[in-house]
């Protein structure tokens, strides 16, 4: 692994040069309005012998101490925006989809972008409440995650999912084919839109030039000729990569791999004793209220009396899905809360 660096990034609204809440013209997303708090992460800048910069690689948070237990990875990137440059050529940039860019900036043309001005870029999670073994899909999140062991990381890629009619399915399944330069098998009700039962291989291939088929028949991880799709909800269930991200983890991914898909809007985490929270559109409709299924998250964290749930019922509501600071533990994981806490 190449070496680790430290760094402090703060998020100030004035930094992107944009109007303060309730001014006219705002378009400050919720990770601006955290009275310039400051996260410290640290990023692996990439794993020895990988191709290509698009992989994004972290160290695995392994420590139990609330003192320094840390689940959240990543970092806070400053763009200058060029010209011509639109907010999806940003995201695939950054190694985002275009959704999560999209949630961040919901007030943004994604098309008209002002040349020269600078954008604040969320690259950065809570890794998913999961065992931190194999490929985790947190389908709510738009996210793919791949712990690798002999690496001591963690890397992460954005990914398109199952729309709510062809949702992509929940569950633990296992890499069971690995396939370069694959030939696309329509499904048959999709072969009346394609005129044709299948696509061979090359670039007009919707699938890519690879595919990783998982023990659930017919679905599976693969690239795409169309690279603008990746971050969205629009395939048929299976789960889409960048044709460059796609190419750095496939020959990391041996048959047998457990993949663990999971349902996640809501995630908990922490840094050197802060907790954090990060909330996602619950795209499948499948929590019926997500303020108790948040609680009952806490509760299960044993978290619930160390959170200011006035700052979590703002996260929900604005589900920027970003890391946002709602508590702190206590010292030493004893003690009673504070009032302010409950």
């Amino acid at each position: 692994m190449a070496g680790q660096k430290a760094a402090t990034y703060t998020y100030d609204s004035h930094a992107i040069g944009i109007a303060r809440r309730g001014s006219k013209g705002c378009i400050i997303p919720a990770v601006m309005r955290l009275r310039t708090r400051t996260i410290m992460v640290s990023v692996i800048l990439v794993a020895a012998g990988l191709a290509g910069a698009h992989a994004k690689s972290y160290l695995w948070p392994v420590s139990a101490d609330p003192a320094t237990r840390t689940t959240i990875v990543g970092r806070v990137y400053r763009h200058t925006v060029q010209p011509d440059e639109t907010l999806l050529d940003i995201a695939r940039k950054y190694d985002l989809g275009i959704t999560e860019l999209q949630t961040f900036y919901p007030n943004l043309d994604q098309w008209l972008l002002e040349e020269g001005s600078i954008l604040q870029i969320p690259a950065l999670w809570i890794l998913p409440a999961t065992k931190g073994e194999g490929i985790v899909i947190n389908v709510p999140e738009l996210r793919l995650y791949y712990f690798i062991a002999k690496y001591g990381a963690v890397w992460t890629y954005p990914v398109t999912v199952g729309e709510k009619e062809t949702p992509t399915p929940i569950g633990t399944f296992r890499v069971v084919e690995r396939e370069v330069d694959p030939t696309w098998n329509i499904p048959v009700r999709l072969q009346y839109k394609y005129k044709e039962e299948s696509v061979p291989p090359g670039g007009d291939n919707p699938i890519g030039k690879y595919w990783m088929g998982l023990s659930r028949e017919r679905y599976g991880i693969h690239g795409t000729d169309n690279a603008w799709s990746v971050g969205r909800i629009i395939s048929n269930g299976c789960i889409r990569l960048y044709p460059e991200d796609m190419e750095t983890l496939f020959p990391e991914v041996p048959k047998e791999t457990f993949v663990f898909i999971v349902y996640q809007p809501v995630k908990f985490g922490f840094k050197r004793g802060e907790i954090f929270i990060e909330v996602h559109e619950d795209i499948y409709g499948r929590i019926k209220n997500l303020e108790r299924h948040t609680r009952a998250v806490a509760k299960e964290m044993g978290i619930e009396d160390s959170v200011d749930w006035e700052e979590v019922h703002m996260a929900l509501h604005d589900k920027s899905g970003v890391p946002v600071p709602v508590g702190a533990q206590p010292k030493g994981g004893e003690g009673e809360q504070s009032s302010r806490y409950r």
